[in-house]
């Protein structure tokens, strides 16, 4: 299989692609669960988000949200996907088409899927949430298509097909796919609820076209064990942003539990390159993940992050052996763990500093 801005195993090639690893199912199920949690969470507190943007003049966003829709269109995907098969074909690169057609293919199928689950749902768009709640009922009507984001899910299938042909920078077309999101909500056209589950949908259908169809569902779990993270710090955001410290006492043992927590973990990661332990056991890699995964949950002080973020673990070390998340891959120069721990230290103080920011009432 060919994951997102790996350079190996070029298409078209003599031999064929060796088959995924089949992720293990307890690392599947517990991600999805973690997900579906993350999704509840995100669902209590859109309306509080669209009430705080609705009460601030975001103006100065406003040019970087139009830019950001513009790129997000579905005739601009098209339009990039459209010149790099014209490149590959001009310049005679194989692998180049290859990934051309793969991004077609998944605008394509994410566009399918994506506007029946809308009209499925029937959620209404922002503009036209006017109370604490809204009705989930099928709906063919303009404006109640708002779950999930159309802009988003397009973006991330096709930067995630993209991102084959940039090994080395598959970062900037994923940085422009956060943008794309966050212009949705920035300007009022999607929940950030919606927009995450785009980024979801996207980027498992993009995972699906980076190997062979026959290996869909090999792919498919890959993809939501490495997404669950991702959708879990973003729900953590939100939740902490949204949310006051009730009892200063209890934040600061849960910050400074966290804090032991993160430290252990740093200290095991950089320590030494990590190895896998005998069948049946964890990595050290995973443990690192996991304390310092955890450690984060616990400094936000907030239940239900520290509860999702303990399905994560588990989650992990489920899938520990088989090393199905790109975070196994180990620290091996003294920049990158010098880089892993600021990023660390500097999330704690974020975490922290974001406390109770936008507040639900």
């Amino acid at each position: 299989m060919i994951e997102p801005g790996d350079g190996s195993a070029a298409p078209g090639s003599a031999q064929p692609d060796p088959p995924p690893a089949s992720p293990p199912m307890p690392a599947v199920v517990l991600s999805v669960a973690a997900l579906l949690g993350s999704f509840a969470a995100l669902f209590h507190i859109d309306i509080p988000i669209l009430w705080f943007l609705r009460s601030h003049n975001l103006s100065a966003l406003q040019s970087l949200g139009d830019l950001g829709e513009k790129l997000g269109n579905g005739g601009t995907l098209i339009t990039i996907s459209v010149l790099l098969l014209a490149a590959g074909y001009v310049l005679k690169r194989q692998a180049l088409t290859r990934v051309a057609l793969d991004s077609l293919l998944a605008h394509g199928a994410v566009a399918i899927l994506v506007n029946g689950l809308k009209h499925i749902i029937g959620r209404p768009r922002p503009r036209l949430t006017h109370s604490g709640g809204w009705q989930w009922w099928p709906s063919l009507d303009s404006g109640l298509d708002s779950f999930p984001s159309g802009h988003t899910s397009a973006t991330v299938a096709v930067v995630t097909v993209l991102a084959r042909a940039l090994p080395r920078f598959r970062w900037l077309p994923f940085a422009l796919a956060a943008w794309v999101g966050a212009s949705r909500v920035w300007r009022g056209s999607h929940f950030p609820g919606d927009v995450v589950a785009g980024m979801v949908l996207g980027f498992v259908v993009g995972s699906i076209f980076n190997g062979p169809l026959r290996w869909w569902g090999r792919s498919c779990g890959q993809a939501l064990i490495r997404i669950a993270p991702v959708v879990l710090s973003l729900t953590g955001l939100f939740w902490v942003l949204t949310h006051r410290i009730v009892d200063p006492m209890t934040d600061h043992i849960l910050l400074a539990s966290g804090a032991m927590l993160v430290a252990g973990g740093m200290a095991l990661r950089m320590s030494g390159q990590p190895k896998p332990m005998p069948e049946g056991g964890i990595t050290g890699a995973a443990a690192s993940d996991s304390l310092v995964g955890l450690g984060l949950g616990v400094a936000t002080g907030a239940p239900v992050v520290i509860g999702l973020t303990g399905v994560w673990c588990f989650a992990r070390w489920s899938g520990a052996v088989a090393a199905t998340t790109s975070c196994s891959s180990a620290l091996s120069s003294f920049r990158q763990r010098i880089l892993y721990a600021a990023g660390v230290i500097v999330a704690v103080a974020v975490i922290q500093s974001l406390k109770g920011l936008v507040p639900l009432q």
